[in-house]
């Protein structure tokens, strides 16, 4: 009988779109096995759906369950980041570590003020990066009321806090995360010369900073 590869999952924000890991599928080494889903509720053109953070969660877990994985790293950005912090929140039997990029905690504020900017941005120029603008007013609308703080404390989990050197909003929720997740084991990796987005901004070095993490050598 074959065993099941540790798999790592790529969790896409409201904002952005499954595609936005791209350099990371492409360095992903053949001891992984790797799946990016479209959030529920946020693929454009999807009839019947719509975003909440515990439905989500819920979906991505049931895919951690049947792939067999022995141990699954889910890579979570902006509200993506959010509902890995749900998974390994509300179901801690399941063997997951994190890779957080942006996870901004403060979900209420944020959120809002999030939403406030995207209401301002033409549809076409969000539907050019395959971005639902309905949806993700409607999603950023439900992740207002959403805040994760008071569960931080109860992680048990790896986390890798990934940080854009610029992002000083980034870097100062990664040390408020690391002073309040002491059951857990975070480090941080603050990327030189990235912002909001290291992954896709400066992708080597996250992707080394990634898969050193995981355990694994990244393709060259």
């Amino acid at each position: 009988m074959t065993t099941a590869k540790p798999m790592l999952m790529f969790v896409h924000g409201l904002l952005s779109t499954p595609l936005d890991f791209s350099d990371q599928v492409a360095a992903m080494p053949d001891d992984l096995q790797g799946t990016a889903p479209w959030l529920r509720g946020a693929r454009p053109g999807a009839k019947g759906e719509t975003f909440d953070l515990v439905s989500a969660a819920a979906d991505l877990a049931m895919t951690i369950e049947l792939s067999g994985a022995p141990r699954t790293t889910c890579f979570g950005v902006g509200e993506g980041a959010l509902v890995c912090l749900e998974i390994a929140s509300s179901r801690p039997e399941l063997p997951v570590d994190l890779v957080l990029v942006g996870p901004a905690l403060a979900a209420s504020a944020g959120a809002r003020t999030q939403r406030r900017l995207t209401s301002l941005v033409p549809r076409r120029m969000l539907a050019a990066r395959g971005v639902d603008k309905r949806r993700a007013l409607d999603g950023l609308a439900e992740i207002a009321d959403a805040d994760l703080w008071g569960r931080v404390s109860e992680l048990r989990s790896r986390v890798l806090l990934l940080v854009g050197e610029k992002d000083r909003a980034a870097r100062a929720a990664a040390e408020a995360f690391t002073a309040r997740a002491t059951a857990a084991d975070v480090r941080t990796c603050v990327v030189p010369g990235a912002g909001a987005s290291p992954h896709t901004q400066r992708p080597q070095e996250s992707n080394a900073a990634l898969y050193d993490f995981i355990g694994v050598t990244p393709r060259r």
